[in-house]
Formats: structure tokens, sequence, C-alpha cells
């Protein structure tokens, strides 16, 4: 099993050149991450994004930034792509493994064990 992915807070520096020709470097730092949602999980769209990407489409996340990791990358089953918000989302299914477990030991995926 792949470990799993880290999104450490860890301050990087940027550095371009000004109007005036000067070179010009900001230290920055990766905000936390404010959602569950992992490569490989199954989302759904709250919100609109175009006429690809109605609201109640059921997407996979596809990658997710470490500089930027409350922006997910998803794609759609005929290979379309879009960026979104971690707000425009709602995990639908967990399929990427989570501290240590396997996607098939998440609790949703056995709930026809559970008594009602």
């Amino acid at each position: 099993m792949a470990d799993p992915i880290q999104f450490d807070r860890k301050p990087y520096f940027v550095t371009w050149k000004d109007q005036n020709g000067d070179m010009q470097k900001i230290r920055r730092v990766p905000p936390p991450k404010l959602h569950e949602a992992l490569p490989e999980d199954i989302v759904k769209l709250t919100r609109k994004r175009s006429d690809d990407f109605p609201e109640g489409a059921e997407l996979t996340v596809k990658h997710i930034a470490n500089r930027h990791p409350n922006t997910l990358q998803l794609i759609a089953e005929d290979g379309k792509t879009t960026f979104v918000n971690y707000t425009d989302i709602e995990i639908k299914e967990r399929r990427a493994a989570r501290d240590g477990m396997q996607p098939e030991e998440l609790p949703e995926r056995n709930r026809y064990l559970l008594w009602p």
C-alpha cells in the first residue's frame, strides 16, 4: 500500500521580478486542509460549475495540491476535469486509504453488517 498523502504546512518562497527588474522574494505558508476528501474519493457537486459539470454530478477527486489543499481537481467519467473549492462538494464515497485503514475497512463499506 502506498503511503498516505501528507499535507504539511512547510513554508516556501516565491521569487519574481517586479516592474523595475528587481528580484522580489516572499515567504508563504500553505493554508490548513479544511476537508476530508482525498484523491480517488467520489464527491458530488453542490453547486453548478458549468454545463459540463451540473449540480449533483458525481465526480472523482483527481488531485489536491499541497500548496492549495482546499482546491480540488475533479475528473468526470468522460475525462473532463475542473477545479472546485472544498465548499462546493459533498463526499459520497471514501475510496482512498485513511490513517492506515484499507478502503474496504471503512464503515461506509460495511453498512450491511450493522444492526438496524
